[in-house]
C-alpha cells in the first residue's frame, strides 16, 4: 500500500497539500496537530540521546484515506490502519522519552549524593549546568507535546471509533513525567544553593581567619619596624641583650592573643568565680570578657 503526493494533493488540495509537504520537509519541527478536512497531519518530536548528547527527532504522521502514513525518506509508508494501533505507536515514543528524563533523574542523585556527603568535585558545577540545560529542554518539549496532544484529543472526540479514555490517560502520563522534570528543576536549584552556602561558608572562614592572622601579627609589625628605625635613643640599643629581649617581647604578644583568653576563663573559673560569686561586678566583667572572647577567638 502506498500514497504518492499526487494523491494526497488530489486529496487536500493543492494549499493544503503544499502546507503539508513544507513542515513534512523540514528537518527540525515542533510537536504539531492539525485537521485537514479529508483528515489530519501530526508532527511528533521525540527524545533521543545519541553520543553523550540529548538530541530530539521528528517523525511526520498523515492521517488519509482512513490510513495512518509515516512520510520518511521522502515517501510515505503505511503504518497501521485504526486510531488504537496508532496510540500503541505514539506510546512507544513516549516510553524512550520518560528512559532518558528517568536517566537525567539517576544523574541528579549521583550530583545530591556527592554534594550532601561533602564529596565535592571541581566539575560540580559544569556537571549542574549541563543538567539544568538538559532537563529545562526537556520541560519545554514536553510541555509543547501537551499542547499539541490536546489538539489531538479534541479532534478525535468529534470521531465515533477513537479511544478517547486511552489517549486522555495518555495525555495524563505525559503531564506527570513534566510534573516530574518540573520537580528535578526545583531539586537542582536547592542543590545550587545549598553549594552556594557552602562556599560561602568556607570563604567566611577563611576571611574570618585572615582577620584573626592579621589582629595577631599587626602589632608584631609595628614593633619590628619600631626598633628597625635608623635613629638614636631606641630601647636596648646598646644593650649586648637586646635582641633576645626584643625577641621575648614578640613572642609574649604572640602568647597574649593566642592564649590570652584560655588563660582569662581558667582565672574566671577557679578564681573569680569563687571569690566574686554573684556580685554585679563580677558578672559585668565576665560579659566583657565573653565579648571579647567572641570577637578575637577564632
Amino acid at each position: 500500500m502506498q500514497l504518492s503526493w499526487d494523491e494526497v494533493e488530489s486529496i487536500l488540495g493543492k494549499d493544503r497539500s503544499m502546507t503539508v509537504s513544507e513542515d513534512f520537509h523540514e528537518d527540525i519541527h515542533q510537536t504539531q496537530f492539525y485537521d485537514l478536512g479529508s483528515g489530519h497531519a501530526f508532527i511528533f518530536r521525540y527524545l533521543n540521546f545519541k553520543d553523550r548528547k540529548l538530541e530530539f527527532e521528528t517523525d511526520y504522521f498523515l492521517y488519509l484515506k482512513e490510513q495512518f502514513w509515516l512520510y520518511k525518506d521522502d515517501q510515505f509508508k503505511h503504518l497501521c490502519s485504526s486510531e488504537d494501533d496508532f496510540l500503541d505507536i505514539l506510546y512507544s515514543r513516549f516510553e524512550r522519552n520518560k528512559e532518558i528524563a528517568l536517566m537525567y533523574s539517576n544523574q541528579l542523585d549521583e550530583l545530591e549524593d556527592d554534594l550532601y556527603n561533602r564529596k565535592i568535585s571541581n566539575s560540580f558545577m559544569d556537571n549542574w549546568f549541563d543538567l539544568k540545560k538538559d532537563i529545562s529542554r526537556i520541560e519545554r518539549f514536553l510541555n509543547r507535546q501537551i499542547f499539541a496532544h490536546k489538539d489531538y484529543l479534541k479532534n478525535g472526540e468529534k470521531k465515533t471509533n477513537f479511544p478517547v479514555l486511552d489517549f486522555a490517560n495518555y495525555i495524563n502520563d505525559i503531564q506527570f513525567l513534566m510534573a516530574t522534570t518540573q520537580g528535578l528543576l526545583g531539586r537542582l536549584d536547592n542543590a545550587h544553593n545549598y553549594f552556594t552556602s557552602l562556599k560561602n561558608d568556607k570563604l567566611n572562614k577563611n576571611i574570618y581567619l585572615l582577620t584573626v592572622l592579621s589582629g595577631i601579627f599587626l602589632p608584631l609589625n609595628l614593633i619590628v619596624g619600631f626598633f628597625g628605625m635608623n635613629t638614636e635613643g631606641l630601647l636596648f640599643k646598646d644593650n649586648p641583650q637586646g635582641t633576645t629581649y626584643v625577641l621575648y617581647t614578640l613572642i609574649g604578644i604572640f602568647l597574649v592573643f593566642v592564649l590570652g583568653f584560655n588563660i582569662l576563663n581558667l582565672i574566671d573559673r577557679f578564681v573569680f568565680r569563687w571569690w566574686l560569686g554573684r556580685s554585679k561586678i563580677y558578672n559585668k566583667m565576665s560579659s566583657k570578657i565573653e565579648e571579647a572572647k567572641d570577637k578575637w577567638t577564632f
